[in-house]
């Protein structure tokens, strides 16, 4: 099952490559409308040397969200499904 938050809905990590790329990720979702959190990536989700941030975004504004970056020129990431107690699983593409 899907961690909810306040509002009862899933949420989903972006992975980025840098705060700078989290960061820009995060604007050009603001300004498509979507919000999105930069925020230190959990230690499940990181590779060897890999991703260390990401974009939390609610699970309703995924689809727009991934759509948006694509838009945006941003390279495709690993998606992972933010589950209760903090456990991850990764979104196929």
């Amino acid at each position: 099952m899907a961690y909810k938050g306040g509002c009862g809905m899933p949420y989903y990590l972006i992975m980025c490559r840098s705060l700078t790329y989290a960061q820009r990720a995060a604007r050009v979702l603001e300004q498509n409308g979507i919000s999105g959190i930069v925020t230190k990536a959990p230690q499940g989700a990181v590779a060897e040397g890999g991703c260390a941030y990401c974009v939390k975004v609610a699970g309703r504004r995924l689809a727009d969200a991934l759509t948006a970056l694509n838009g945006g020129g941003f390279e495709q990431n690993k998606v992972f499904l933010l589950g209760q107690g903090g456990d991850l699983q990764e979104v196929p593409r």
